[in-house]
């Protein structure tokens, strides 16, 4: 385990020599014609079961935005379940696990999930093992119960439960491991014989709050030191975002990599009334033709400088107006509030957009809450934007010089993204200007 994690071996497979070439099949499954089988016979993702039975140690498997990573997971579980293989389904956070579990119990496979009920999500509750268990009354029922589950979820830092002492798992599954650091990621694979590390090193890193250790390496996750080593199977095909939203995700890290999975997504775009416009600005939103999915309102002109709330923190209440605006617009045309999301990268603007929103059941968040998360329409308030010589503590905006949390943003929507900001204030953040010169190439800038 210490040579595969820290000196970076690469993986080993029987019969096979890399899991982008498989064209044997396990021997379990030649001649099976089970459905569940056959459910899961696409190209890529038949692969990626070949790595996996195949593998004698590790499989990575990178998923692209909109690839469906969690439905290629919950499809393994139910390959390796039929087999008559243990899972270990882990990820770092308990709604990332759930969300893995809420695809899983549609299919009627049977799991327990360990934790404290009140991280559970409400709908598998009735699957803790607190539950479960609770009319139990020796170690040796106890014992018994637990050998006979084959599919044990929890997240990475759940594995000090009793289970793990008696029981070892065939197969580790670890989602979103590009955002695990490596220590809290090394817990669950020591319980299995071998794991598959799910995530993508491209979108939301491991969360790192100091910069020297951030210098130092240590935000790196077991993700990034395997991946390119020889064990990485790609999903590149997206069925989620309109091909120009797509295209920005391209041109910040993908390099053109990611494509759509269909034409239907490709040309996706929003419906919604459109004659209750009152203002121009809002035509060049909305009413364009050829339609535009994506596009970028410049705030230069107006007053929506950001300014300081009684915290010290930013926040730019004229953004917060035109967010509201656009919102409200979208309502009147049909949309339906759980459709629409808003996305501010500084807690506090989520905060202020929230409060101005209370009227409705419009998701507002921050890049991180939004990971692994979509809606038919996105709004992205940037909120930087100043005119005088500023500190450069204040100046700074970390987080709109992160490309990954930029990628997280904008590939959150489907059929359309608006983004709000300073174009003049958003230019000085590399890859923002990236983005910016795209689409004033394309004329997608609104003033």
């Amino acid at each position: 385990m210490s040579a595969l994690q820290f000196g970076c071996q690469h993986p080993a497979f029987s019969g096979c020599q890399h899991p982008k070439k498989m064209g044997c099949q396990h021997p379990k499954l030649m001649g099976c014609q089970h459905s569940n089988i056959m459910e899961f016979q696409h190209p890529k993702k038949e692969n990626i079961e070949h790595a996996v039975l195949m593998s004698k140690d590790y499989v990575l498997i990178k998923g692209y935005p909109g690839t469906g990573k969690t439905a290629t997971i919950v499809a393994l579980a139910r390959v390796l379940n039929l087999l008559g293989l243990s899972v270990l389904l882990t990820s770092y956070t308990h709604s990332a696990v759930d969300n893995i579990l809420l695809k899983l119990m549609k299919h009627n496979i049977e799991f327990i999930r360990l934790g404290k009920t009140s991280k559970i999500h409400p709908q598998i509750q009735r699957f803790s093992a607190d539950l479960l268990t609770r009319k139990l009354q020796t170690v040796g029922d106890l014992r018994q119960f637990y050998s006979q589950q084959r599919i044990v979820a929890t997240s990475c830092l759940g594995t000090n439960h009793p289970v793990f002492t008696q029981k070892r798992f065939d197969v580790c599954v670890v989602d979103e491991a590009s955002q695990v650091l490596l220590p809290a990621c090394l817990g669950p694979l020591f319980c299995a014989d071998k794991f598959v590390l799910v995530g993508d090193p491209k979108q939301l890193p491991p969360v790192m709050q100091s910069r020297e250790a951030r210098g130092l390496g240590m935000d790196l996750s077991l993700f990034d030191k395997l991946d390119g080593v020889g064990g990485t199977c790609e999903l590149n095909l997206q069925y989620r975002m309109n091909r120009q939203i797509m295209a920005l995700s391209n041109l910040l890290v993908y390099d053109g990599l990611l494509q759509c999975g269909c034409d239907a997504v490709a040309s996706g775009q929003l419906k919604m009334a459109t004659d209750h416009f009152s203002e121009h600005w809002l035509n060049q939103v909305f009413k364009d033709t050829p339609y535009k999915a994506t596009i970028f309102i410049d705030t230069s002109e107006v007053q929506a400088e950001e300014s300081k709330d009684n915290s010290g923190m930013v926040v730019n209440f004229g953004e917060s107006k035109i967010v509201q605006k656009l919102v409200s617009t979208c309502l009147k045309g049909g949309l339906l509030s759980e459709d629409i999301g808003v996305i501010a990268p500084y807690r506090h603007q989520v905060r202020l957009i929230h409060d101005s929103l209370s009227d409705c059941a419009v998701e507002v968040n921050t890049v991180d809450q939004y990971q692994g998360r979509d809606k038919e329409l996105v709004i992205i308030s940037f909120t930087r934007s100043y005119r005088k010589k500023l500190s450069e503590n204040f100046k700074s905006g970390d987080l709109l010089k992160d490309v990954r949390r930029l990628n997280v943003a904008v590939s959150r929507a489907k059929k359309k993204l608006i983004m709000v900001g300073d174009h003049v204030t958003l230019q000085t953040y590399q890859p923002l200007a990236a983005i910016l010169n795209m689409m004033k190439k394309n004329d997608l800038i609104s003033f």
